[in-house]
């Protein structure tokens, strides 16, 4: 059975958009029902805290939506052997997504403790700065602290970034590639569970085969139409008792390895399943969640440090009555501080993300314009003249 085209271009997914709004917003559930978040800072107490642990779980959808993103963008190299885009360009889009953003934020964070180091407990002890910066693995945490969940995206970049070069010699060497991480990750972990290294710890995390199982999502909703029901209904089965567990007995379930496979196979096919919904015309996701989900890395990004700035502030000029007074107070200020996130999310991506996008893609744009080649000679052989074309045609490429 012939498999179908891939498209050069593939098409936007707005459910994609929707899950990455969901995702961001359970990690700032997470920052806000800890035992050191914005709650305990505030109130002495948490509302948030049956939905902490189930909250967590939003990194590994995430993991599982980049990899899903990472097989219907490059698809053609799993499918058919054969890169749909240059290395040089996929690097240049993976980096420019990443990292200027995630500079700017770091870098207000730097000042703030600079100025400020009770705003960062320990201030700068422990941390490395060059690691932080260039998302590398390091023994503390990094400056951002989510910035630990970006070092094993990069991680996952180079590998795939290496399964294109391999696909050069077919598609069974991009597969071998992946098979082969996902290989050295189980076995790594089972190995040395408890390296000193950073870097053996990153690169043995269970959670990096969340990737895999959002490429194989992404190539389930490539190469099959129909089933979306079956694949949501499927994906839903696990989430929702993983959930209820850790909801109950806590990270037990999380930090394992079984965790992370029943809970990354779940979420890919519940986003195989949403997303091969839409293709088909069966679902359709409002406007406002979708523009919420292009702004779920700004949120992301934001959303700790301002957490970090409100617990001050709130905790200093917030009065704090008991009773049932006090839980319906509690219970406002989290939904502000909640929604004053998702707005700082948008207001980030408006303001800083996308004109820094924009000038990604413009320096892309000029770093690949076609240079103008010598003006040829009427008398020049027209061999000769097609050499020094096809010459200077490789050298804009």
């Amino acid at each position: 059975m012939p498999l179908p085209a891939i498209p050069a271009r593939p098409p936007r997914l707005a459910t994609l958009q929707a899950v990455r709004a969901l995702a961001a917003s359970m990690v700032v559930v997470v920052h806000l029902a800890g035992p050191t978040a914005f709650e305990h800072k505030v109130f002495d107490r948490s509302l948030l805290q049956p939905l902490w642990h189930p909250a967590m779980t939003g990194v590994d959808v995430f993991f599982v939506v980049s990899g899903f993103v990472m097989a219907v963008t490059a698809g053609g190299a799993l499918l058919e052997g054969a890169p749909t885009t240059s290395l040089g360009r996929f690097a240049w889009r993976r980096a420019s997504r990443v990292y200027p953003v995630y500079w700017v934020v770091t870098l207000a964070v730097l000042a703030a403790v600079v100025v400020v180091p009770g705003l960062r407990e320990g201030g700068l002890a422990g941390t490395d700065l060059l690691a932080s910066f260039l998302l590398l693995p390091q023994s503390g945490e990094p400056l951002l602290l989510v910035g630990w969940t970006l070092v094993h995206e990069m991680g996952f970049y180079a590998v795939f970034t290496l399964a294109l070069v391999a696909a050069r010699a077919g598609r069974w060497a991009a597969r071998a590639v992946l098979v082969g991480w996902g290989a050295f990750v189980l076995v790594g972990h089972l190995a040395l569970p408890d390296a000193s290294s950073p870097w053996w710890r990153i690169a043995t995390n269970p959670v990096n085969l969340e990737f895999l199982l959002g490429i194989a999502a992404g190539l389930l909703v490539l190469r099959h139409r129909g089933h979306g029901g079956a694949l949501l209904t499927a994906g839903l089965v696990l989430l929702v008792p993983a959930w209820i567990d850790l909801s109950v007995r806590g990270p037990l379930l999380r930090d394992a390895t079984a965790g992370a496979l029943v809970v990354g196979t779940g979420a890919a096919l519940a986003v195989a399943g949403l997303a091969r919904l839409e293709r088909d015309g069966r679902l359709r996701v409002p406007a406002l969640l979708a523009r919420l989900g292009d702004a779920s890395y700004a949120l992301y990004l934001v959303h700790v440090p301002l957490v970090t700035l409100l617990a001050v502030v709130v905790s200093a000029v917030l009065p704090t009555p008991g009773g049932a007074a006090g839980v319906v107070l509690q219970l406002a200020v989290v939904l502000l501080v909640l929604a004053g996130c998702q707005v700082a999310g948008l207001l980030a991506h408006r303001v800083v993300e996308q004109p820094l996008l924009r000038g990604a893609r413009a320096l892309e744009r000029r770093a690949t314009r076609p240079r103008p080649g010598p003006v040829a000679d009427p008398a020049q052989p027209v061999a000769e003249r097609a050499e020094l074309s096809g010459t200077a045609s490789t050298l804009a490429t």
